[in-house]
């Protein structure tokens, strides 16, 4: 062990400690420890307490938490099920994406900023955070219902749609004319990945069935293998990489490995989720967070964009679900689900930076807009999850 690696275990040893406090004190009261640990990354992170900075280190452990939850996340679902869900979701994660993109891209119309700025401010606010309403779902005991997997497959739809309203912003940006050929090919990189991946899953994946009938199979590396795999993959042709992860989990099922070894699978993939990485990532996220931009103006934009964008969030995707013969409540959890803001938004609001489309007090602004949207949704599904076990409307 060299010097240079001390500060760095240091560090780790504050980020568990906080880990396990919060797991402690939040699971006690019933509250998900996603909220806690949001926080925990603004009081030990730079903005408040300064006992931890931003280094490449933590960066690493944090995008393996993003992948290790979402591959875990594949693992638990039913692929037929989450079709279905699939299905269902369509019409509410397309006017749960466009809407907010409109709402948020007015606002900072509205607010002074360029057509260009307001594009990235639009779409940062518009891509949904998979991992995290996953993690609040997970605390809640809701992961396993019909309206969990909903909730997902719209976060997904919606990020896909996502990358391509980005892809097309981009367009404008280099100011590059929006065409039929760049809309295709978004559309046929898009078709092509799912389209290997599922040949990949349905019909090779089967074959190499034998290591993984018993429960002493090496299930678990060959899951991380696929795993990376389809998450290259996706990234090669502009897609995100827990993509890949998600799919790569959901093609672990019973037809290919026996119980036994999916369960030491996802026992081993739970510790690694919700115990080690996926924790580190949720209160990175609060290093992020600088007070610095925060003038009148800004305060004012922050709380216009959150507030806009939660409302028109639960009123077009809960409004979509009661289209599509969702209950009152059970719409609302939806609308709820898709509020979080978190993986996907960073990075969009990351190149948006790195482009000179937004400041770098736009970016705070924005980091810190997804952060009370997280808030807002980990406190509204706690509700929601109350109105629904009343009216025993949890449906597995």
């Amino acid at each position: 062990m060299t010097i240079l690696s001390v500060p760095i275990f240091k560090q780790l040893l504050i980020l568990m400690i906080a880990i396990w406090a919060i797991a402690v004190v939040l699971r006690r009261i019933g509250l998900p420890t996603i909220m806690g640990e949001l926080i925990a990354g603004i009081l030990i992170g730079p903005a408040v307490l300064g006992l931890i900075e931003p280094n490449e280190v933590i960066d690493v452990l944090a995008q393996l938490g993003i992948f290790f939850l979402m591959l875990h996340t594949g693992v638990e679902t039913n692929p037929r099920e989450f079709i279905t869900a699939l299905r269902k979701s369509f019409g509410i994660a397309t006017i749960g994406a466009l809407v907010p993109f409109l709402a948020s891209m007015s606002i900072a119309l509205l607010f002074g900023f360029s057509l260009n700025s307001a594009l990235f401010i639009g779409i940062t606010l518009t891509a949904t955070a998979v991992v995290v309403t996953l993690k609040i779902l997970k605390d809640l005991g809701l992961q396993n219902t019909k309206l969990a997997r909903v909730i997902v497959a719209s976060c997904i739809i919606d990020d896909l749609l996502s990358l391509i309203f980005f892809s097309l912003i981009l367009s404008v940006v280099k100011s590059e004319e929006i065409s039929f050929t760049s809309l295709l090919i978004v559309g046929l990189k898009s078709t092509l990945f799912f389209g290997v991946i599922i040949v990949v899953g349905y019909f090779i994946y089967p074959i190499l069935e034998r290591p993984f009938r018993k429960s002493n199979g090496k299930g678990f590396t060959f899951l991380l293998i696929l795993g990376i795999g389809f998450g290259l993959f996706a990234e090669l042709i502009g897609l995100h990489m827990i993509l890949g992860a998600y799919l790569a989990g959901l093609f672990f099922r019973e037809e290919v490995a026996s119980k036994a070894l999916i369960r030491k699978v996802e026992d081993r993939l739970y510790g690694i989720s919700y115990s080690f990485l996926g924790p580190i990532f949720f209160i990175s996220l609060g290093f992020h967070i600088t007070f610095d931009a925060f003038t009148n103006s800004g305060i004012l934009l922050l709380v216009t964009l959150v507030i806009t964008c939660a409302v028109v969030q639960v009123i077009s995707a809960g409004g979509m679900a009661r289209v599509a013969k969702f209950s009152k409540v059970e719409s609302l959890t939806i609308g709820i689900g898709m509020v979080g803001r978190a993986e996907m938004a960073f990075i969009l609001a990351a190149i948006g930076l790195k482009l000179n489309v937004i400041s770098d007090a736009v970016f705070s602004i924005l980091v810190f807009s997804t952060f009370i949207l997280n808030i807002i949704a980990s406190l509204g599904l706690k509700g929601a999850s109350v109105l629904l076990k009343r009216k025993a409307k949890i449906i597995d």
